[in-house]
């Protein structure tokens, strides 16, 4: 009697071991698969395009990049590149990783720099609208503390700050042109504008359908700005927007635009 107590057991767990040998084999198996970038989290996701961007600003393999950006599985690499690129400025993340972000977006866009190239050798005077206004003083002015590095260049050098006045904008923005020594737009250079209420970064080379070295920062007319380029110590002090009027419109908030050029 014991021996068959003994066999009935043995039986069942033999029985038992081949049921679930075959619900886990056959009937429901494991769906095995090697993970790719677009199972990566939002953070890592980040990290992967500052990665291909990198690459590409050392092998300039444009074809590369766009296949690695597309195993992240999103709709559009550009939408995707140009957003971290203006998220990770306004963050204050480091120059370098800005920069190669706004290298692969203008890639991306265009793939062909000599358009924007040929648009440098145009005189600025030629590129940059020319209504001259009166800047009213306001009694406030914000004091920003220069960016701390260590060793604090004044590289920059204010060319042009003009007011804007074209009733088509929607709202006043401050648009900012960085060239180098020789006039040639430059790309990834941050700026930081700071106000009573509060500060922000943006960065030029973002739009790259208006130019690699543009970039621009929507402004209340009623706040009072200070502008500051890359390592400069010396920011534009009370920028604000002026009001305008053409022929016999209404009123309106006008815009600036401001030029700076790399010494050296």
């Amino acid at each position: 009697m014991k021996i068959v107590r003994i066999n009935l057991i043995l039986l069942g767990l033999v029985i038992g071991a081949a049921i679930g040998l075959l619900l886990g084999w056959v009937v429901y198996p494991r769906q095995l698969r090697i993970a790719t970038p677009k199972d990566l989290h939002s953070e890592y996701r980040d990290k992967y395009v500052v990665m291909v961007a990198a690459a590409y600003s050392r092998d300039g393999d444009l074809e590369r990049a766009r296949i690695r950006l597309d195993k992240l599985g999103a709709d559009n690499v550009l939408d995707t590149t140009t957003s971290q690129a203006q998220r990770w400025a306004a963050a204050g993340r480091s120059d370098f990783d800005v920069s190669v972000l706004a290298e692969l977006a203008l890639a991306l866009s265009s793939g062909d720099l000599e358009t924007e190239s040929a648009s440098a050798d145009i005189p600025i005077s030629t590129m940059l609208p020319k209504v001259t206004s009166t800047v009213t003083p306001y009694p406030t002015v914000v004091v920003v503390s220069p960016v701390p590095t260590l060793a604090l260049l004044d590289e920059y050098m204010l060319l042009d700050k003009t007011v804007i006045c074209d009733e088509q904008m929607d709202k006043p923005i401050i648009k900012v042109y960085v060239i180098d020594a020789v006039g040639n737009p430059v790309p990834g250079v941050q700026l930081r504008i700071d106000w009573t209420t509060g500060s922000d970064m943006f960065s030029t080379g973002l739009h790259p359908d208006i130019g690699i070295g543009y970039g621009d920062f929507t402004i209340d007319p009623k706040q009072v700005y200070t502008l500051q380029v890359g390592n400069s110590t010396n920011p534009i002090y009370g920028l604000t927007s002026e009001p305008c009027r053409q022929g016999d419109s209404d009123e309106f908030a006008g815009s600036i635009s401001v030029t700076w050029q790399r010494e050296g």
